[in-house]
Parts: structure tokens; sequence; C-alpha cells
């Protein structure tokens, strides 16, 4: 197999690249959620100084048999790389993903970076690590750690606006002093330093399991960094903030509108700041931000992951109605 770094601004390669990374993807998996290519394209043509995309396509006499994606973090983490890879179905089981796996970790090693991440995906019903999974003993063949379990849980929307208010009513007494706001698209300027601050601490403050993470570095230029690439994948995001008594961002909830992959919804972060725990505002951003956003969702499936440890935000998404659907579970290597 022949190995190619992928020109994301060549349509035919790009295309073709993305057709197997999309087979792979849905291959027996009615609840896969990939990236389009109109998604995909826009990450891998962003010139941005705080991290980069690279894509690989492997060719078998001139056809696609399996494809890989690199993403690479340069102001934090930086001795990371998460990486993906996907064969296509009908040319499983001849080496094609092995060799590109052995690819993107020697691009990895020539980048610097001496730690791989990558997740993988199997039934609801298997073990929490996925053991017996053809995924994860392809994983686990590799070098391979399991580090972290986490669920796919999924929302059919509309979802009941009743229980949504019941829920912000429940939550109430349990944050006054705080203000809510709402807004769609890009963080408003008053807020974004602290929406910043907020964020880069996601990875952190969210379970992590055995995963070797640092904070993120966000500032308000790579906030509105992403903000671009974001706007030209096609995406619109829908944002609950609560705010303390000094106006800075205490707690937020993100969901994500995609205008190519019409019949989804994305639940994105949810978090509160340590000191401002105990305040039910994780419920109070999550319920309002639906409640604010549902005119524009129509019917669709709302999808959210969460760490298998984080019961806290489980209980949550069960309250409001969500459901487990598939496992995924964050894999790691040291170089």
């Amino acid at each position: 197999m022949r190995i190619e770094q992928l020109d994301a601004h060549d349509d035919v390669a790009m295309k073709a690249w993305h057709d197997t990374f999309l087979a792979s993807h849905r291959h027996e998996r009615p609840y896969a959620v990939p990236l389009m290519l109109e998604e995909v394209r826009a990450k891998l043509t962003a010139d941005r100084d705080t991290e980069r995309d690279l894509a690989f396509t492997g060719l078998v006499d001139g056809a696609v048999a399996s494809v890989g994606f690199m993403h690479l973090s340069l102001l934090d983490n930086t001795d990371q790389a998460f990486v993906e890879v996907h064969t296509h179905p009908e040319r499983r089981r001849r080496g094609h993903g092995s060799a590109m796996l052995t690819h993107l970790e020697q691009v990895a090693r020539d980048h610097g970076r001496s730690v791989l991440v990558t997740e993988v995906t199997y039934p609801f019903e298997a073990p929490a690590d996925g053991a017996g999974t053809g995924y994860v003993a392809f994983a686990r063949r590799h070098g391979y750690a399991f580090a972290l379990a986490e669920v796919q849980r999924v929302l059919e929307l509309p979802a009941d606006e009743d229980l949504l208010r019941a829920l912000v009513r429940e939550a109430e007494p349990h944050h006054a002093g705080y203000t809510f706001r709402e807004f769609e698209g890009a963080v408003p300027e008053d807020i974004v330093e602290s929406f910043a601050q907020i964020i880069g601490t996601l990875v952190t403050e969210a379970p992590s399991g055995e995963l070797e993470q640092e904070a993120e570095v966000f500032d308000v230029a790579r906030i509105r960094a992403d903000e671009e690439v974001f706007a030209a994948s096609g995406r619109r995001k829908f944002t609950t903030v609560a705010l303390d008594s000094a106006g800075e961002v205490a707690a937020y909830s993100e969901l994500v509108l995609p205008r190519y992959d019409p019949g989804h919804v994305y639940q994105w972060g949810t978090l509160a700041r340590p000191q401002d725990r105990g305040h039910r505002l994780g419920l109070a951003t999550k319920a309002r931000n639906l409640l604010f956003a549902q005119p524009w969702l129509g019917h669709a499936t709302l999808v959210t992951f969460n760490a298998e440890v984080n019961r806290h935000m489980i209980g949550v998404n069960e309250r409001m109605g969500f459901r487990p659907v598939e496992r995924m579970g964050q894999f790691q290597k040291r170089l």
C-alpha cells in the first residue's frame, strides 16, 4: 500500500479519502457520527498556529484502501498526538490498517510526539473496556492500552419542554446570585476572556481516567480562530452560560447544529468551575440551552458522550431522557 499525505484542496482526492472514512465509520454502527466532508475539509485547510490536522491516504492499485488522521496541539499537550485509522470494510484483514497506523506513529515521532491517543467504538452491550471486540483487539495488538470508558447517549428531538422547564425550576433555588445568558454563534466580547479560561479546563476537569492530559491553553485569539473554522464547516453553535456576580463565566453548556449532517445535533461541553459546583449549574445551563436552541433544531437525534464514571452528568442526561446506544473507549500508547 502506498501512503500519501492528503491535499485537502484537491476536491477529488478529498472526496475519495472521505468516502473511505465514512464507509469505515458507518460499518455495522447505526449510531455512528462521523465528520462530514465539508467539516473535515474545514479542519484540514485551516491556517492556525494553535493546532494542526493532517490526513493520509493509503492507495492499493490506485484505489483508496485505508485512511489516517492526526491532530496535533501546538500550545499544550505537545507530547501527544491524536490518531485515527479507517480501512474500507471491503478491504479489511489485509494489513492496510496496520500499515497506516505504523505510518501515523512515525509521523508522530517526526513531530516530537511520544504519547498517542485514539478512540475505539464497540457495542453498548460489550464490557466497558471493549474486551473481546474486534476494534479493541486491533488497538491492543498494536500496543494501545485502555484509558477511559465513555458512553454515547441519544435523545430524540424535539425534547419535552415541560420536563426541561421543570428541571430549570428545580435548580433555581440552588443558584441565587448567578445570572444566565444565551447566545448563538460567536462568544460575546464582554465574556470571551472568562469563557476561554473555563473552556481550557474541560479536558482536565472532566473525568480522564488514565489519559495523560494537561489543561488546554485557550485565549481570545484561539476562540476566534476556532469560530472561523466552525463557520467554514457549516456548524451553528448555541450556548448558555451562567455568570457570577462579577460577570465572569462560571458554567456553560453548548449545542451544535451541523448543516451537512442533517438529522443530528451534538451536545458539546457542559462544565461548571470547581468553585461554583454544588449549585446545579450544569443541570441549569444544559436544560436552559436546549430550551433556547430547540426552535432551530427540528426533528433530530441529539448525541452526547460521557465518561462512564461521570455519574453526575449521566444522571442529568438520564433525567432529560437520553438513552445509551454505544460505547467508546479512549486508548493510549507511549512510543
